[in-house]
């Protein structure tokens, strides 16, 4: 009886082991996926704003980066091609440094409704990290409070890691110009994003997520500061959140059993 008991035990222990371990293992996809997403998230906001900051300058901030037309400025449509060369330089958050080229094809002026404005990559990086595929606006124009609407689609969008790992995604925004619509400069410019996406984290595991809370995007901040996203990934949902408007590099992720953890966003 006793050798019976021991045998229960030691049986129970064993599925309540398997069954953390489990637990532990689904954190972690969740929170590799919500570290994947907001990165995915934080840089394509990082390229736009780094885009916008060049077209701004056309190259009289310095020698780093070139900005090459394919015509005069003002003559639609048009390419410009943002050359950060192959040693690069800091971009304009302050933190990164960018290499490669980023090449936009471009209908007319991006404050004109129905103007496309279209992104592609030929050997850029944000520091070790490689980006490609495509990223494009349209402008709706101008929503019911009078300010500038866009839908931004990534396409086939990729990050490659130097350790040999990789994100994917696409995704569907309307992206709303709430501030700095009326001025020449992208500095004050504060963007409300929602839509939906899709993708793949380091690890090969497929998400899709849904904003449920507009994502808050200033230009003199380095992070998304507010809104809140929800992921599903094997069924079960998850939800990450900015935060409350505080610039800080903080999110924090609510696991489909209701924990919480607090995540660092890319730095």
């Amino acid at each position: 009886m006793k050798k019976s008991f021991f045998l229960i035990a030691a049986l129970l222990m064993g599925v309540a082991l398997f069954q953390s371990c489990k637990k532990d293992e689904a954190a972690d996809v969740n929170v590799m996926t919500s570290e994947d997403l907001a990165t995915n998230e934080d840089f394509s906001e990082e390229i736009d704003f780094a885009a916008d900051v060049a077209i701004e300058d056309r190259g009289s901030g310095g020698a780093c980066p070139t900005v090459t037309l394919a015509q005069p400025w003002g003559t639609w449509p048009n390419t410009i091609t943002i050359d950060y060369g192959p040693d690069g330089c800091t971009g304009p958050n302050g933190e990164h440094l960018l290499r490669g080229k980023i090449i936009i094809e471009q209908s007319a002026d991006m404050f004109t409704a129905g103007a496309v404005r279209t992104k592609t990559f030929d050997g850029f990086y944000i520091d070790d990290v490689q980006v490609a595929g495509s990223k494009s606006w349209t402008n709706n124009g101008k929503d019911d409070a009078g300010n500038w609407s866009y839908t931004k689609t990534a396409t086939n969008m990729a990050l490659s890691y130097p350790d040999g790992t990789s994100t994917t995604w696409n995704h569907t925004h309307t992206s709303t110009l709430i501030q700095g619509g009326n001025t020449l400069t992208h500095w004050d410019n504060v963007w409300s994003t929602t839509g939906n996406s899709s993708g793949t984290n380091r690890n090969g595991v497929t998400y899709t997520s849904t904003i449920t809370e507009p994502l808050i995007k200033r230009a003199t901040c380095r992070w998304i500061s507010e809104g809140v996203v929800e992921f599903t990934r094997d069924g079960q949902a998850a939800t990450l959140n900015f935060g409350n408007g505080t610039c800080d590099r903080f999110g924090t992720l609510t696991l489909p059993n209701g924990d919480t953890v607090i995540i660092k966003l890319r730095k």
